[in-house]
């Protein structure tokens, strides 16, 4: 069970929807405020480096996001199915895509590109897209 999750791609759009990219927009704002808040004697060349500060801070859980689509073989599908629910992904339902599995926690801490979707291929084997942060601790967990 070396290699059950087999990566064949990675995408480029770490933020699925408007809500991820409106959460992405009140975080940076919030840094920029408070940035401004706590130097308000030197707010005018401040607001600069608040604002890239607020972009390079959220960074890497854009990074983290970003969707990596693979494979696992049919008779892998079962345990890494567990794989998924012991990393904290809870079963959402069925759509077009295929199963969709959530990070477990508050909707207002979730991103929606946050997810796990698994589609079962013709010949039994799973077709996944997860985040870059789950294949990476999914690859930690099968040595």
């Amino acid at each position: 069970m070396r290699s059950t999750f087999i990566k064949q791609s990675m995408g480029f759009s770490p933020l699925l929807t408007a809500r991820d990219w409106l959460l992405f927009g009140a975080i940076v704002a919030v840094i920029v405020v408070l940035g401004l808040m706590l130097a308000p004697a030197v707010a005018g060349p401040f607001w600069r480096g608040a604002i890239i500060g607020g972009i390079a801070g959220n960074l890497p859980s854009l990074l983290a996001c970003l969707p990596v689509h693979g494979s696992v073989a049919a008779e892998h599908g079962g345990s890494f199915t567990g794989r998924v629910e012991q990393a904290g992904f809870v079963a959402d339902g069925e759509t077009a895509e295929g199963s969709i599995y959530r990070h477990r926690g508050p909707r207002w801490l979730r991103w929606d590109s946050n997810r796990v979707v698994i589609r079962r291929g013709a010949d039994g084997a799973l077709q996944v897209s997860a985040p870059y942060y789950f294949y990476f601790r999914l690859k930690r967990m099968q040595g």
